[in-house]
């Protein structure tokens, strides 16, 4: 049997078993995924078990950076967006980052266009660094990031700018007053999960906007309600979660994504992300 699972710290409330227990099961696949949640401390001795145990990652808060320094090997978006979402094992560990396709294929089914807008990413980690990734690409004409703490927002900037990519930095403070400004929104921060906070305030969207939110669970959060009352267009974070999900298990077996598979997988999905 082959194992697989999502490496990552207080990630009880994932969904991830699911998607990827149910590709399984549409393909005959002899594999079985579990959730490895482990402490920092931990990390270091564990890791090498995992390793000589499965053949296949996804990492997730807060290990998608660290993770990088027990890879052989990156793929190129893994490499210039420094983090990691998706790992395949053998005889070389090889780190990928399928948050990038998870945020694109959801721009696209939603038929959004980036290019010439300016973009909010609020947050600084591995989400936050695919988000920047995709906007670029997709030609934004501004990126800015806001977190809350300065020095990872400066982490990020500076990794980015190695590779030209330009950013600037807000302080978390003034999210909302940058919010007014921009015209894509994307969150990238655990706020909203399993909870009725949000990032933002409503009075800072309106129907201009396009709201983004990483957060699944619930599937329609506060900020995206917020945004969904103003008129705002939206795209959910379940939606970026099996998307990123079905490009892992391309990664790792080489099944193709298709409109099928992400319509069984969001149907068993439905109820368990309310």
């Amino acid at each position: 049997m082959l194992l697989f699972g999502l490496l990552g710290r207080g990630i009880g409330y994932t969904l991830s078993p699911y998607i990827h227990n149910t590709v399984f099961k549409m393909y005959n696949i002899d594999a079985e995924y579990h959730v490895l949640d482990i402490p920092e401390h931990e990390l270091d001795t564990k890791i090498r078990e995992i390793f000589e145990r499965y053949v296949g990652l996804n990492v997730t808060i807060p290990y998608k950076v660290t993770i990088i320094k027990y890879l052989d090997e990156l793929t190129r978006e893994a490499e210039v967006v420094g983090a990691v979402n998706t790992v395949k094992i053998g005889d070389r560990k090889i780190g990928h980052n399928t948050d990038i396709v998870g945020i694109e294929l959801s721009l696209k089914k939603r038929n959004v266009n980036i290019s010439g807008k300016k973009c909010l990413v609020l947050g600084a980690g591995g989400a936050a660094r695919a988000a920047v990734y995709v906007f670029y690409k997709e030609g934004a004409e501004k990126i800015t990031v806001c977190n809350r703490t300065r020095s990872r927002a400066e982490e990020l900037k500076k990794h980015f700018e190695s590779y030209g990519i330009s950013i600037e930095l807000a302080e978390w403070e003034n999210r909302n007053q940058i919010a007014k400004r921009c015209d894509v929104i994307i969150n990238c921060t655990p706020i909203g999960t399993l909870s009725e906070e949000s990032p933002l305030d409503p009075e800072v969207i309106d129907s201009s906007k396009i709201v983004i939110d990483m957060v699944y669970r619930p599937r329609y959060t506060k900020l995206l309600r917020d945004a969904i009352n103003r008129g705002a267009i939206i795209i959910d974070g379940l939606t970026i979660l099996i998307y990123q999900a079905l490009a892992a298990d391309e990664f790792w077996l080489g099944i193709k994504p298709s409109d099928e598979l992400f319509n069984a997988v969001e149907r068993v999905l439905e109820d368990l992300a309310w």
